[in-house]
């Protein structure tokens, strides 16, 4: 039995759609390509103010991948390790923010639009925090935990096209 059977097998006995499976596991070996080739924060601070500092973090990733990453891949790791590397501090959640997103949501998912108790919610940035997003109110939404957990820090302009102002 060969990966994509092995993954369909598993969505099938967990009863798990097995395209978001797929999208978890293709997210997962993402994550951990980026952690091989995560360098010290000291020796990326290093680099960072350093002129030709990316090419060095690319020359340090292709040696510790063992195989040539696209310049645009190398590229975007760079820009992943800055954002993580950046100091983001959370306000905590006020009353007004948990009223506003309930107002604006109709208290269900605004991926899948199921509601509790057959689901519980969880409140999710828009534009993750990690990438720069606030805790202002109209960069908040509800989400099942289905899919909050699976959507991690990813990013799509579709997401704030579609959501409900």
């Amino acid at each position: 039995m060969g990966l994509p059977e092995d993954i369909a097998g598993l969505s099938q006995q967990l009863k798990l759609d097995t395209s978001l499976l797929y999208k978890e596991v293709y997210w997962a070996l993402g994550e951990e390509r980026i952690n091989k080739v995560t360098p010290t924060e000291t020796q990326f601070r290093e680099w960072k103010r350093n002129k030709d500092g990316l090419m060095q973090f690319w020359a340090f990733a292709n040696e510790r991948l063992g195989c040539a990453l696209a310049q645009d891949e190398a590229h975007d790791i760079w820009e992943c390790l800055d954002l993580t590397l950046r100091t983001h501090q959370r306000r905590p959640f006020l009353f007004q923010d948990y009223l506003m997103i309930a107002v604006r949501s109709d208290q269900c998912c605004d991926i899948c639009g199921r509601r509790p108790p057959e689901v519980e919610l969880d409140i999710d940035h828009i534009l993750p925090s990690s990438r720069g997003g606030t805790e202002l109110p109209f960069n908040l939404r509800f989400l099942c935990a289905q899919h909050n957990r699976s959507r991690g820090n990813r990013f799509r302009w579709a997401d704030v096209w579609r959501h409900k102002v």
